[in-house]
């Protein structure tokens, strides 16, 4: 089921099905080489998630989210994403340089004709982040509201224009870490959620 799950997250996150789009069934075990059964299951967990919808006799389809509903889930991670840049500890030289590394990659792809994995690298980039808060079960409620976002900020990212500002915003991120300014984190983060809404 793992194998399922992770697959259709991938697709979700990367814009291969949209939201409102129907999950075929038949043709995604094919392809992954499983039977319905370990499919069926990572459906369902993402159905509880929220990522997907079930409807009866219908089947799976990529979760739709109305304006308010997108609202409040900018909402909820500028107030979450907000308390753990408040608690967290400052990093040291080894994190600072993973983030440089994720960052250069994010640069890479962005002018590469395979764009997928910025998505990866940019989630990578600020979990690393608000990992280095102790608030840990703020962090998992941020993971999932990452994951309802998801369909929504693929293809604001694939932008190269785009990509390449945020790659921009993330080594400003990163120097006010190294300088230790907990202000200029916040103001540089609630900045870069906000460019990245209007892309």
């Amino acid at each position: 089921m793992n194998h399922a799950l992770q697959r259709l997250q991938s697709m979700i996150f990367c814009g291969e099905v949209l939201p409102g789009e129907h999950i075929r069934q038949q043709e995604l075990a094919g392809e992954l080489g499983l039977s319905r059964v370990p499919l069926r299951e990572a459906l369902n967990v993402l159905a509880r998630s929220g990522l997907l919808i079930h409807r009866p006799h219908q089947g799976y389809y990529v979760a739709k989210r109305a304006p308010h509903e997108r609202a409040q889930l900018r909402r909820m991670l500028e107030l979450l994403e907000g308390e753990l840049i408040d608690t967290l500890e400052w990093p040291d030289e080894s994190v600072l340089a993973q983030l440089t590394d994720i960052n250069d990659r994010m640069a890479a792809y962005s002018r590469a004709e395979t764009w997928h994995p910025i998505i990866e690298l940019n989630r990578e980039f600020h979990l690393v982040i608000f990992s280095l808060s102790p608030h840990t079960l703020i962090l998992d409620q941020v993971r999932r509201v990452w994951d309802l976002a998801a369909p929504y900020l693929y293809e604001k990212l694939v932008q190269p224009a785009t990509c390449l500002r945020n790659v921009q915003e993330h080594a400003e991120l990163i120097e006010v870490l190294r300088a230790r300014d907990r202000a200029a984190c916040q103001r540089i983060m609630n900045a870069h959620r906000l460019n990245t809404e209007r892309a």
